[in-house]
């Protein structure tokens, strides 16, 4: 055999080899897609955010900023209608347990709608913030971004607007914010 030929031969061999693992990879990468996505589950999702939801309502009427906070990520921002961001779990502890101590009770969360992946999850809501006599202090608007955190899908963003006119808009203006 000629070494033009033999060159040929392996460059045959060599272009089928890769030509072979390229469509098995591909193959094979759909169907990890497929499996991926299919192995998410939305229903599960929103049933956890439902149960992560009633647990935030609870200990807020409770006044426990602690578990209120334990909600929310490690890393995660919290961020209210003309007030900085909160960032990490320990100032939205702190955010939340002044919240309580100047009287803000109870906090009531309505879901719209839930949407998303395994890797996040939206969730559009309404809300109204109510003082120790009832008496309705703020009502708005919410997105939260919810992502997994020990197994448990945890808020990683928080942010929520007033349906209240500036003039009106009361909800927590005069506490200190401890992270500038």
């Amino acid at each position: 055999m000629s070494m033009r030929l033999i060159t040929k031969f392996r460059f045959l061999i060599t272009l089928t080899g890769f030509i072979t693992i390229f469509f098995s990879c591909s193959e094979s990468d759909k169907r990890s897609i497929e499996n991926s996505a299919s192995a998410f589950d939305i229903k599960q999702a929103e049933a956890s955010i439902a149960q992560s939801n009633q647990l935030f309502m609870k200990s807020f009427k409770a006044g426990d900023s602690t578990a209120v906070a334990n909600c929310f990520t490690t890393d995660a921002k919290a961020m209210a209608s003309h007030l900085p961001a909160q960032k990490g779990r320990d100032n939205i502890m702190h955010f939340i347990s002044q919240a309580m101590k100047k009287g803000y009770r109870e906090f009531n969360l309505s879901t719209v709608k839930i949407w998303g992946d395994s890797s996040i999850v939206a969730e559009e809501g309404t809300y109204n913030i109510s003082d120790t006599s009832g008496k309705e202090i703020d009502k708005g608007k919410y997105i939260v971004l919810w992502k997994q955190e020990a197994g448990n899908w945890k808020m990683y963003r928080d942010i929520w607007t007033t349906d209240l006119p500036d003039t009106t808009y009361v909800m927590m203006r005069p506490l200190t914010h401890k992270n500038k």
